[in-house]
């Protein structure tokens, strides 16, 4: 702010622009004024001739000179009449006679005063006609208008000029500085607020007044600052999320390696037995039978933690509109033989329901959400399904999920400790996946006891 140059050039500018108009001003006045004056006395001078030679026409020569004399003295002019081939004078200011040959025209650049000395054109306007008097005879009149004034008027203008000049360049200095302070000021006042703003202070704002190109680019500098703290506040939260992620990730893994070397270490014990001879392990077919079902548990546990990676990295990819009421029935009949076998049924209530979403991420949360329902829920039981704009809401019959089940029910490889099979079997990572992908596309959601069983919503809106 301290070396903004804006004011000192806007004022130096406006000065000066000032100063040359004053100063072009005052030359056209000294310079043209005299010539505007001396037309404007040249022509009242050929109006009073008109007047005169209209007022004389016709009278006698007695009223001839009364009304010369008279109108020299309204008029302010000298006039000479020739009758009879004498001049006759009547005077409105101070006399000069003037010497000219009779009958002929009058030039005043060779007009000769009576003392011989010659009338300087300037100051004094000359003006000749004719009139006929009442007898007819042909009378020759002059009139004489003094501009003497004009040279006057000129010197006092020279001497006035000097102080003129100066007022106007006071009164153009005072007009430039509050010009300039007014023209600067809003300039001076973004640049304040744009330098609090590269600060990333939260509060700064110019403050738009007016619809002019100013005030565009304040409003346009306003809603700059708020896109780039909307992207602030965008990339902490996402960052916040991804390291969110990262921490998942790590504890993902750590229960990953954790909850596979448990079956590795019962397979390596058992193989080792085998191959020693040692007690019941020397039954190898049945211990073979076992080592490849662990394997197979193994490698079941691997693929699922290799698909659920896979369906997150594209959980937000190639979103499109998608009827969840649809799907919700292609997944239903791929379960219903399995939930057949356990004697279960499905009790469907989907609403035409469409929103957009990725299709392998939302069938891979109802797929497991099902066969969590299926493989958890009591037997011979239903299972509740209803679908609409609002959410998705899943419920099976089996027993409720106490406090501290629930606090570790979305944890990876969580399994409960009631020793059932279904648990038993389960990979443990189901509730983990579908956690991680409806917190991906940042979808409200919550798992609680319902009546004689567990409930699943997840809301769309």
């Amino acid at each position: 702010m301290k070396n903004l140059k804006l004011f000192p050039k806007t004022f130096l500018v406006s000065i000066g622009l000032f100063a040359a108009l004053i100063i072009l001003v005052h030359a056209l006045v000294y310079t043209l004024m005299p010539q505007f004056y001396l037309q404007q006395k040249e022509r009242e001078a050929a109006d009073n001739l008109t007047a005169l030679v209209a007022e004389l026409r016709g009278k006698s020569t007695e009223e001839m000179r009364r009304l010369s004399q008279e109108f020299a003295q309204v008029k302010n002019v000298n006039i000479t009449l020739t009758i009879d081939g004498r001049d006759q004078y009547f005077q409105g200011f101070q006399s000069i006679n003037i010497v000219t040959d009779s009958g002929k025209s009058v030039d005043t650049s060779v007009v000769k005063i009576a003392d011989g000395q010659t009338v300087d054109p300037r100051s004094v306007i000359l003006q000749q006609g004719s009139v006929t008097d009442k007898q007819g005879r042909a009378i020759t009149v002059k009139l004489l208008a003094d501009v003497a004034p004009v040279t006057q008027a000129k010197l006092a203008t020279l001497h006035v000029l000097p102080y003129t000049m100066l007022g106007s360049l006071l009164v153009a200095l005072m007009f430039s500085y509050i010009y300039s302070r007014f023209v600067t000021r809003p300039i001076r006042q973004m640049a304040a607020v744009t330098t609090t703003m590269q600060r990333l202070e939260k509060g700064a704002h110019y403050p738009v007044n007016s619809h002019d190109e100013i005030g565009v680019l304040g409003r346009n500098i306003n809603e700059l600052y708020q896109n780039l703290w909307q992207t602030i506040r965008s990339l902490e939260h996402e960052n916040k999320r991804i390291t969110q992620l990262e921490k998942e990730k790590i504890a993902f893994l750590r229960a990953a390696s954790h909850e596979l070397k448990t079956p590795l270490a019962a397979l390596r014990i058992m193989l080792e037995n085998m191959q020693l001879n040692i007690g019941e392990y020397k039954n190898r077919d049945q211990y073979l039978a076992e080592s490849v079902a662990q394997v197979d548990r193994l490698a079941a546990m691997v693929n699922d933690i290799l698909r659920s990676g896979g369906v997150a990295e594209q959980a937000l990819r190639q979103e499109k509109r998608l009827k969840i009421d649809q799907l919700i029935a292609e997944v239903v009949d791929d379960y219903t033989l399995l939930a057949k076998t356990r004697g279960m049924t499905f009790a469907v209530d989907a609403r035409p329901t469409t929103i957009r979403i990725n299709r392998d991420m939302m069938r891979h949360v109802i797929s497991n959400l099902v066969s969590n329902a299926v493989r958890h829920g009591d037997t011979r039981s239903v299972i509740t399904i209803t679908c609409d704009q609002h959410g998705l809401a899943i419920e099976n019959a089996c027993k409720p999920l106490i406090k501290q089940q629930l606090q570790h029910i979305f944890d990876p490889f969580y399994r409960s400790s009631d020793g059932t099979k279904q648990h038993a079997d389960s990979s443990g990572i189901g509730l983990y996946t579908v956690k991680m992908l409806l917190d991906a596309k940042g979808l409200d959601y919550d798992f609680t006891p319902h009546g004689r069983g567990m409930r699943f919503v997840v809301r769309f809106a």
